[in-house]
């Protein structure tokens, strides 16, 4: 059977079987700083295009920006075809997985932004549309959430992959115990989730769910596989001005200002042949 790691990687495949990708220009990981220095925290890493087009992806899960930054194939990208990196994507290394997954970001971007799909993200409480009937199932643990939901006397289903953050109140469960996602009626999903691979197992589980929001700059991939497989919103980032962010990660300032959320809904999706 094959696997979303499968399907978002035959996507990007066909769409460089039907027009051409720029080639890569850079692969950035976040500046080293000295022992003690103040930096701002950045667990991303960004592939870029000949055309400023960007692919961003989470380096803090599996050893991922250690073995990247002692890599020598991170020397070797300028100038290569990014579908060639993007078949790391479904390899077994955490640092594959994650530079595979930038190279299929940045084709990915370099589509949409050609006819322009993207919409405005809406502030994630206001997308949601909470109601004290909502029971909201949350993977990864969005604490900006968590206080404002809570207070308006929402139940609240937290699943987590460290045990020492297992707890349960009367209105916040967190635990390791997924299956527990099919009572919930609304869930938002880090898009880190396509990183190791886990996806798939989460995607079992919300079936009874009404609105299924992926978010995250890691999700910003061409959505069509997980839509099919029930996702309703993909919330990811796109980069607008390539040498502002470039200027702003390099000095570890906020890289986010040089780009925007956005969203694309499974309803309205034209799909990603029709925007090549």
């Amino acid at each position: 059977m094959k696997t979303l790691a499968d399907d978002l990687l035959a996507v990007a495949c066909e769409v460089t079987q039907r027009i051409d990708i720029p080639a890569i220009s850079s692969f950035d990981l976040a500046p080293e700083h000295p022992a003690g220095a103040p930096a701002r925290r950045n667990n991303f890493a960004a592939l870029s295009l000949a055309d400023g087009s960007v692919g961003l992806t989470y380096v803090a899960l599996d050893g991922a920006l250690a073995n990247l930054r002692n890599n020598p194939i991170t020397g070797t990208l300028t100038g290569r075809n990014p579908i060639d990196i993007a078949t790391l994507y479904t390899g077994d290394e955490g640092w594959q997985r994650a530079l595979g997954l930038a190279a299929i970001n940045a084709i990915s971007q370099h589509v949409l932004a050609r006819q322009k799909v993207f919409s405005p993200m809406q502030d994630t409480l206001t997308a949601l549309e909470p109601t004290t009937q909502d029971h909201i199932g949350m993977v990864g643990y969005f604490g900006r959430l968590v206080d404002p939901l809570t207070a308006m006397g929402i139940r609240l289903t937290v699943i987590e992959l460290d045990d020492t953050l297992v707890r349960s109140d009367h209105s916040v469960d967190v635990t390791l115990d997924t299956s527990k996602l099919s009572a919930c009626n609304k869930i938002i999903v880090t898009g880190t989730t396509l990183l190791n691979h886990t996806v798939d197992h989460i995607l079992k589980y919300c079936s009874n769910a009404n609105q299924v929001l992926m978010l995250g700059p890691t999700a910003s991939c061409l959505p069509d596989p997980l839509f099919e497989r029930g996702i309703t919103t993909i919330g990811g980032f796109h980069v607008t001005s390539h040498a502002d962010f470039l200027q702003r990660w390099h000095s570890a300032s906020s890289w986010r200002d040089s780009g925007s959320r956005y969203a694309l809904h499974q309803a309205g999706y034209p799909g990603f042949s029709q925007l090549l």
